[in-house]
């Protein structure tokens, strides 16, 4: 007899098997206890041997992007009839419960993601919020649901986006620095909240990676503003003449690594940032053994031209973990 009742857990589909079951194992065991019925009664094999009572209802692992695990986890907590339990990264990076505890309560509610959301409730309910969604596979590449009402090439900021809002007229150094930070500013959008998938090569077999584009301009923008025009010893950090490719082949799935290289680049814009804000001018010049005497200005148009390559990498890479296109 089919159960009137239903349970299902809906993970992000970009994580690594090992997170999946992970975050599979938590929200069982967090909605167990809330269930309203006990498991089945024991059982015994052919041999005599005895087996612990199981849950009645099959577990389906299903898979969602971020955005769709986000609105299935509000609208299945607003639905008074099902239980619901989320489990997101500021549970999943804490060390304790404690820890827990205290790093969600400093959270804002629109700054929590998450990795999986399980529910209990009515079989049609549930059927009906989560029959789009395919089963969970670690291999499987991830795409989201055409939105048929964008352009795949269309620019979708949300209100507050002020990339591409800055003055149209000005001076020349203005319009040139508001332009590349709106570069700069796509990649990193590009780059949020897919920090497990970062090192990801999402276009076999090239070893490109969003954490490896992070890295690379790291190196770039050390390059132009410290090496070139400052004059400064500064060779680059993630790559050397034994190891040329090492921005991208060393760009590895590590915590460390991410974290190194984010701040690497953080560091790198607020030097050059001051350095185009304090220059006397754009014809302010350095010497490069690629290109020979370089301009700031030439700097800037190159900075911008780089991010916006790469940028179009980024593009592709992201829209192969999460389905995310625009941005």
């Amino acid at each position: 007899m089919t159960p009137a009742t239903k349970l299902v857990i809906v993970v992000r589909a970009d994580l690594q098997a090992a997170w999946a079951a992970n975050a599979a194992a938590v929200l069982a065991l967090s909605l167990g206890g809330r269930l309203p019925h006990p498991p089945a009664a024991d059982a015994t094999d052919g041999s005599g041997e005895p087996h612990a009572g199981l849950n009645r209802h099959p577990v389906p692992i299903l898979s969602a992007t971020a955005d769709q695990l986000r609105d299935l986890h509000r609208t299945m907590r607003a639905d008074g009839d099902l239980i619901t339990v989320g489990f997101n990264e500021v549970a999943r990076r804490a060390r304790t419960y404690d820890d827990y505890v205290a790093a969600l309560a400093a959270t804002p509610a629109d700054e929590i993601h998450y990795v999986a959301v399980a529910a209990y409730g009515p079989r049609n309910r549930i059927t009906a919020l989560t029959k789009r969604f395919p089963l969970y596979g670690a291999d499987a590449p991830v795409t989201a649901e055409p939105d048929v009402t964008r352009r795949r090439a269309g620019l979708f900021p949300a209100a507050d986006d002020r990339r591409f809002r800055t003055p149209a007229t000005g001076s020349e150094r203005q319009l040139l620095h508001d332009m590349l930070r709106a570069q700069r500013n796509t990649l990193k959008l590009k780059c949020s909240n897919v920090e497990d998938q970062l090192a990801r090569r999402a276009v076999p077999p090239s070893t490109l990676s969003l954490l490896g584009l992070i890295r690379h301009l790291a190196d770039v923008e050390r390059r132009w503003f410290r090496q070139v025009l400052a004059g400064q010893h500064a060779p680059p950090l993630f790559s050397s003449p034994t190891n040329p490719d090492g921005d991208f082949d060393d760009a590895v799935p590590d915590p460390a690594v991410v974290a190194a290289a984010r701040r690497a680049w953080h560091d790198e814009i607020a030097f050059a940032d001051t350095f185009i804000a304090t220059a006397d001018s754009l014809d302010v010049e350095g010497h490069d053994s690629w290109r020979g005497t370089v301009s700031l200005r030439w700097v800037l148009v190159h900075m911008i031209e780089e991010y916006a390559r790469h940028n179009g990498h980024a593009d592709l890479l992201r829209e192969r973990i999460d389905g995310t296109i625009g941005m």
